[in-house]
């Protein structure tokens, strides 16, 4: 039977800063990791202080309030490889593609007819309606399921990697 669990809430905040700091963690251990992102939107938004994950510990940051753009670079820095493919929406290009600058180890890629959302990393994946956006995260109310069996992540992995092999270079 397939582990999952879908939430209908006013935000996705708690459910990803926990899927976040797992795949962090996971970042650190595994010489292969890899943490793929499919959103039209994806922002460095402000990850508010959540109830019971801290970041503080795992996460190198020069800025005195985190961002998700920290945590992804963190990944990178931790060796693994963070993919992302975004929409057309011009206006969150070029803070993705100095994300992108700071590391090869984090590449983005445009897909402009994009409306699919899934988050994938070693532990866990997410799909649903859930932007990688302030709105999206903190405010919104969302439908996301979040999967922790290794089929569905193996199978959401292989869809982000479609994705992602039809985008074009950012």
């Amino acid at each position: 039977m397939a582990k999952q669990s879908t939430q209908l809430q006013p935000s996705g905040q708690a459910m990803l800063y926990n899927f976040l700091l797992n795949e962090i963690l996971a970042s650190q251990l595994e010489g292969s990791y890899e943490f793929w992102i499919v959103s039209p939107w994806v922002t460095n938004f402000r990850l508010e202080k959540p109830y019971y994950v801290s970041f503080g510990e795992i996460v190198e940051t020069k800025q005195e309030a985190l961002h998700l753009f920290d945590i992804l670079h963190q990944m990178a820095a931790n060796g693994g490889k963070v993919y992302i493919t975004v929409g057309s929406d011009k206006e969150y290009h070029p803070l993705l593609r100095q994300l992108g600058n700071k590391s090869d180890r984090i590449q983005v890629r445009t897909l402009p007819e994009l409306h699919a959302k899934a988050y994938v990393g070693r532990y866990g994946a997410i799909d649903g309606s859930l932007n990688l956006t302030a709105g999206g995260v903190n405010q919104n109310i969302e439908m996301f399921t979040y999967y922790h069996d290794e089929r569905n992540i193996a199978q959401m992995r292989k869809l982000c990697q479609e994705f992602f092999e039809k985008g074009l270079r950012l």
